[in-house]
């Protein structure tokens, strides 16, 4: 087993970032001595309320966590591509594994806030679906070929490199190496620095839910991480990515491998405790995200296997009897944690898990405590 965490960041409440930025630290510590593989740090722009608070720029606190740590790895859950440049993202990156030696997990994604990628670029709309996955796909792209071709070059729907009309009149560029400048000066290929340590790059990881996201990524050979969801839904994509990695590898491709689950997890030393805890926050949370999706993406069917109704009971209990029974989030004792994990590795070869701890007004020392519980009395047992 594999078990990676997005840190803790004080969902629901404004408080400096000084502050947030050393409760990163003291759970990265935590984790690298209990032995998590990657610590993932999500984006998130414009959150004047406090709530989807996390850092506008994952990359720059990776680099930050992976100064103060010596093993463990780095990774952003995901870099919002549409939102960024991608030569600027292709470039930070590959400094950030050369900085740290080879310990990046590049993570992309479209993100999951739609009026946030309007006030970067127009074309990135979110709420012109298509278009924006085309241009997530294209950015990717970019970032790849900046990678891996040397010089490279790219003509797509949204991106030109490098723009034609430029001539070089920087004497120190001449004699014009033909594989960049034409015979005139005309810049007509480029190249970025540094490359990136990992050859031929990072590995690349798909935060999605989206049922077509996996066998895409399967087919390109990408890796990918989705949040819980029905025991149905999971294999129904999991599935889909085994079957596009056998396809393109022409190999046999074996169902768990590759791909990862995103869980809201909460550990205390019995039920009754881990419940008085969370069940305030699991409400509150999920009241607000909720309301974060117009079209009903959030709303309690969305949390059901494709085939099934909701029930008189589903739509009587709170968010977090919901939850917890359809097993969306796991929030109890050490055994009871042990028992969810086993179960999905029976259910669909579970081999990777990302512990996720975003508890509106919890506090720092419990998220510590449910972490260091969880090395302790969890994580053995799947040694």
């Amino acid at each position: 087993m594999r078990f990676d965490f997005i840190p803790y960041f004080n969902a629901g409440e404004v408080i400096p970032w000084t502050e947030t930025i050393e409760m990163m630290r003291a759970q990265t510590a935590v984790a690298e001595d209990a032995g998590f593989t990657t610590v993932w740090l999500t984006e998130h722009h414009f959150a004047h309320n406090g709530y989807l608070n996390a850092a506008p720029n994952p990359i720059l606190i990776c680099a930050d966590l992976a100064a103060r740590f010596s093993k463990i790895r780095v990774g952003q859950a995901p870099v919002v591509l549409p939102d960024w440049h991608p030569l600027r993202v292709a470039e930070d990156i590959a400094m950030l594994d050369n900085i740290t030696g080879g310990r990046v997990d590049f993570g992309v994604g479209r993100g999951i806030n739609e009026r946030t990628c309007l006030q970067f670029d127009v074309r990135a709309d979110k709420r012109d679906d298509k278009k924006s996955y085309a241009m997530f796909r294209e950015c990717l792209e970019v970032i790849l070929k900046a990678w891996t071709q040397d010089p490279f070059t790219h003509k797509g729907e949204y991106f030109t490199f490098p723009q034609p009309g430029w001539y070089e009149t920087n004497r120190f560029f001449e004699p014009h190496d033909p594989r960049y400048h034409a015979p005139d000066g005309e810049y007509i290929a480029m190249s970025i620095h540094p490359k990136t340590y990992q050859k031929p790059h990072p590995p690349v990881w798909f935060m999605s839910n989206a049922p077509f996201t996996f066998d895409y990524a399967g087919s390109q050979g990408f890796n990918l991480i989705a949040m819980s969801a029905p025991h149905g839904n999971i294999k129904a994509c999991w599935n889909a990515y085994k079957d596009a990695v056998t396809k393109a590898t022409g190999t046999e491709a074996v169902l768990g491998e590759r791909v990862g689950m995103c869980t809201f997890m909460y550990v205390a030393p019995t039920m009754e405790e881990a419940e008085r805890d969370i069940r305030p926050a699991i409400n509150h949370y999920y009241n607000y995200i909720s309301g974060t999706r117009p079209s009903g993406k959030w709303a309690r069917k969305g949390f059901l296997n494709k085939d099934e109704e909701l029930t008189a009971q589903d739509r009587d209990s709170d968010w977090f009897d919901f939850l917890q029974s359809r097993g969306i989030i796991w929030v109890g004792s050490p055994d009871y944690i042990t028992e969810k994990i086993e179960i999905c590795q029976e259910a669909f070869n579970l081999q990777h898990l990302m512990m996720l701890q975003q508890y509106p007004g919890l506090g720092l020392e419990k998220v510590l405590a449910s972490l260091s519980l969880f090395a302790e009395k969890v994580m053995p047992r799947f040694a």
